[in-house]
């Protein structure tokens, strides 16, 4: 099928991945570049949060406007290629099974949190960097930050089957190039959902071809280097030169992606305290972009309404609370099976109609 995924057929050809096998084939550096993406995705967060009482340097500056050309296109990447190893979208009934699917595992978590959120927004409206709009209008049209990814994520696997042939991908690659280059070019539309897609779909292809094409990551570790190098240099350069997002922002993306994946894919090492670490919170990474933004907005606040002002104060509680309280919240819901539904409903349905 040009396919990388590992997979068995049933009887009646419905497609079935135990969770055993998907144990067995997981792979680490997917699991490594979310860990990084969503770092990035917290810090981009919490300083654009605290700017207002701690303002930063030129170096600070520099990086708050450079991680934005790649974090959340690695999250796209990462999901591209596991949907396309993991799953087959070719018909009627598996593009109907993937949707109700993909409704609930983002959906629950998207309503729960998006909703929280507004709730907080509006009561501490006058705490808050920036205003949100209607519930309604939050909700099904112009998505917060970060639950935007969700929302985009979902309408992106709407439209995308996986890729059966070599053919198909490139076919899907020239789709995802011309949408970007429409919206490079001023191209758009006034529908947020379609926009999203326009211009995300791209990273997500991108994804679903290394499965396909079975791009070898290893042994690759001084072209991460470099191509990390150029990025810097480049960026710097944007940063200096003040250049808008557009074709050169989304090049620095791509070369980005590719230094960010070969450098992680070459270092697998587990027993170093840097793979202990990445492993913990690969196991919370989906908590943590959930929760940050709340957990940190509800310190601020507080800190705020008793006086304190103090920048390194907030610095050092925020980035304590942004990843420790999504990583307690998580650890508290796993144990409690309705909690848990709001992080990982799928997870919690399939144990239970196991038991049953």
């Amino acid at each position: 099928r040009g396919n990388c995924g590992c997979r068995y057929r049933t009887a009646d050809g419905d497609e079935v991945m135990s969770e055993q096998t998907a144990v067995r084939t997981r792979e680490k550096w997917v699991d490594d570049v979310k860990v990084i993406a969503c770092i990035l995705v917290v810090l981009g967060h919490f300083l654009a949060s605290v700017q207002s009482y701690a303002p930063g340097g030129v170096l600070y500056e520099w990086f708050h406007k450079t991680i934005y050309y790649f974090h959340v296109p690695l999250f796209f990447i990462c999901s591209g290629y596991l949907y396309q190893k993991y799953s087959q979208v070719d018909d009627i009934k598996s593009y109907l099974k993937n949707i109700s699917k993909k409704a609930l595992a983002l959906g629950i978590p998207y309503v729960t949190f998006s909703s929280v959120t507004w709730v907080l927004k509006t009561v501490f409206s006058r705490d808050v960097n920036n205003q949100i709009g209607g519930f309604c209008d939050t909700l099904f049209l112009h998505p917060t930050a970060p639950y935007w990814y969700l929302y985009a994520l979902f309408f992106i696997f709407l439209v995308t089957p996986t890729f059966s042939t070599v053919k198909m991908t490139a076919v899907g690659l020239a789709v995802a190039i011309a949408a970007k280059a429409y919206i490079l070019t001023g191209g758009g539309t006034e529908i947020y959902a379609v926009s999203t897609v326009l211009t995300n779909e791209i990273w997500f292809v991108l994804g679903m071809s290394i499965c396909v094409f079975n791009v070898q990551l290893h042994g690759k570790k001084k072209l991460g280097v470099l191509s990390g190098l150029i990025f810097v240099i480049l960026s710097i350069l944007a940063y200096v030169k003040d250049v808008v997002p557009g074709a050169f922002t989304f090049i620095l993306g791509l070369i980005a992606c590719f230094s960010v994946i070969l450098l992680v894919a070459n270092n697998t090492e587990n027993s170093t305290i840097f793979g202990k670490v990445m492993g913990f919170l690969s196991k919370y990474t989906m908590p943590i972009f959930l929760m940050h933004t709340i957990m940190a907005a509800t310190l601020r606040t507080i800190l705020l309404r008793v006086d304190v002002t103090n920048g390194i104060v907030h610095i050092v509680l925020g980035l304590i609370i942004s990843f420790g309280g999504p990583i307690l919240a998580a650890y508290i819901m796993e144990r409690t099976t309705w909690l848990e539904f709001f992080l990982y409903p799928n997870k919690v349905l399939h144990s239970r109609s196991r038991i049953k």
